[in-house]
């Protein structure tokens, strides 16, 4: 199913791959644990956080493919993306594409929604505590659907560019053309 192209190149860095399924795994223990072991769900939420909070500073200052510079694009630019996929007329990234970027984005926003309303809501008492929690389960559950769309992208990408694209996020190589 996959084909190989040209040359394999390094595409994602170790501490990049390392943050990704680190984050995978802390969400899964928070949505196992949502309201069954709020220590295990607080503590897995301060984890969550706090990685956001690392892949907005490494956004910054980590390798080029990284760098919110290099992939996040304009609404149009993403249209663009999206409308020349559908048309047949792919061109495969070297790291994100113009969609990916914007899932990133969307993906570290929300989390870090998800967890200020989870801190509110323990941090804060009445009915203002009940409005934060009743968000915080809103955007949790919301978030599996990011995550189902994140997941359909790559398998998507990874039929259009013939190659496992989820195994570059264990190696952090990519196969691409001269």
């Amino acid at each position: 199913m996959f084909m190989m192209h040209d040359r394999e190149t390094p595409v994602w860095d170790l501490v990049t791959r390392i943050f990704h399924w680190s984050l995978v795994l802390v969400f899964c223990v928070a949505q196992i644990t949502a309201e069954e072991w709020d220590s295990a769900h607080e503590y897995a939420g301060y984890v969550i956080i706090g990685l956001v909070i690392f892949r907005l500073i490494w956004g910054f200052v980590g390798p080029k493919n990284v760098r919110f510079i290099d992939f996040v694009k304009s609404p149009g630019t993403i249209v663009e993306h999206i409308t020349g996929m559908l048309i047949g007329r792919h061109t495969p990234e070297t790291g994100h594409n113009p969609a990916g970027g914007a899932m990133v984005v969307v993906l570290l926003v929300w989390l870090a929604l998800t967890g200020l309303t989870g801190w509110l809501n323990i941090s804060l008492s009445g009915p203002t505590a009940e409005i934060f929690e009743d968000i915080h389960e809103l955007l949790g559950e919301f978030s599996l659907l990011l995550i189902a769309a994140h997941i359909t992208g790559i398998i998507v990408m990874s039929i259009l560019e013939r190659q496992n694209l989820a195994k570059s996020m264990i190696d952090g190589k990519k196969f691409v053309s001269e």
